[in-house]
């Protein structure tokens, strides 16, 4: 990874304001607390590696649950503080904090670990994550048969509406103290759409029920993995009795924490207590798409890391006009399989869902 790249991310993390909005997140931190002391036998008399340590809490949590030594390997000059505060709370015999990047880490660790413990999730799981260091950590340092915390997780998608959204931040503009600003609506929407917006979901924006997309197990993943997950054939009944318009796809995930006594779950969930995560949206062209209901929806989400910047992911999402698997010569007007596959080849006068998708973002996207 380019070091300047680096330098730059582990920066952002001696910001003490970060670590209070990390700490303050207890949806976050409990789960961790939960699943180290309710797993304690895994952690007694063992040896733990805490990956990103931060302030050091993790490493705090193990040591009281009874781990025999713990080391905390912090990259950014957090670690200073962590070292003091380990001091502080009269925890230095057993944790011993490394300040240095772990990929750079030489002798400061002698030994292999029972445990890997690390709070190195980003927004929708992987952007602006560690996750590449926890793996290198894992292949060098964990024992065979060694635990993972988090050990695996879960990543959801569905459509969702954002009718609250738009009034706030895009309607605002059709009336501005009685004049009309609305020429600035497609601006203003554009700004917002520059990346994926991160914000919080209402469980009554969820116009489905979500999909477990993909499972990711972090006992195995590997790093050549990361560069591009592609989830093909994400499928999404819309059957509903009243369609709403559909602004964007939320994605979230659920994190794992699978010990030898109990799993505890960490959710970014609609449905679940807000956590710093929140949910991550990849909207629609302005305005969302309009469907009948009655059909499946298929799309195609890929993640790629950026090459200069391994931390961080280019979210595209795409809704295939046709089935790899069928037949370039199938009858487009086959009933039956349109019921069951909703796949052909698209047509611009096809009512169905798929073309329907597709007829209105290519429309949405054309120069006006």
């Amino acid at each position: 990874m380019n070091n300047i790249v680096d330098d730059k991310y582990f920066e952002s993390y001696f910001d003490l304001n970060v670590h209070e909005l990390m700490l303050k997140d207890k949806p976050r931190t409990l789960a961790y607390k939960d699943a180290i002391e309710k797993n304690a036998s895994d952690f007694k008399d063992k040896v733990i590696l805490d990956v990103g340590s931060g302030t050091g809490i993790l490493s705090m949590f193990a040591a009281k649950a009874g781990a025999k030594k713990v080391y905390a390997v912090e990259g950014s000059l957090m670690a200073i503080y962590c070292k003091q505060l380990v001091e502080a709370n009269n925890l230095d015999s057993i944790i011993t904090v490394i300040h240095k990047r772990l990929e750079d880490i030489e002798q400061e660790i002698p030994e292999k670990v029972d445990i890997i413990i690390s709070e190195w999730m980003g927004f929708y799981l992987f952007h602006e994550s560690m996750l590449d260091s926890v793996i290198y950590a894992r292949d060098k340092y964990l024992k065979p048969n060694g635990i993972m915390f988090p050990s695996r997780a879960d990543l959801f998608m569905t459509p969702v509406n954002l009718d609250s959204f738009y009034k706030k931040k895009i309607n605002f503009w059709n009336d501005v103290y009685g004049f009309d600003f609305s020429l600035l609506s497609e601006t203003a929407f554009d700004i917002i759409n520059t990346a994926p917006l991160t914000d919080t979901l209402e469980p009554s924006q969820k116009i489905l029920k979500e999909n477990n997309i993909r499972q990711f197990n972090f006992n195995t993943i590997t790093i050549e993995e990361l560069a591009d997950i592609v989830i093909d054939d994400i499928e999404f009944n819309y059957n509903i009795e009243n369609p709403r318009a559909i602004h964007g796809f939320g994605i979230w995930f659920i994190c794992y924490f699978d010990g030898t006594t109990t799993t505890v779950e960490l959710s970014t969930s609609p449905d679940d207590p807000e956590t710093h995560w929140k949910q991550t949206t990849i909207l629609m062209p302005q305005g969302g798409i309009q469907l009948q209901g009655g059909e499946v929806m298929k799309c195609r989400l890929q993640m790629t890391q950026d090459i200069e910047n391994k931390r961080r992911y280019e979210l595209s999402l795409d809704f295939p006009d046709s089935d790899d698997e069928q037949d370039d010569d199938q009858d487009h007007e086959d009933e039956d399989t349109l019921e069951t596959t909703n796949s052909h080849e698209y047509d611009s006068t096809c009512e169905c869902l798929q073309c329907s998708i597709i007829t209105q973002l290519s429309s949405q996207s054309s120069p006006q």
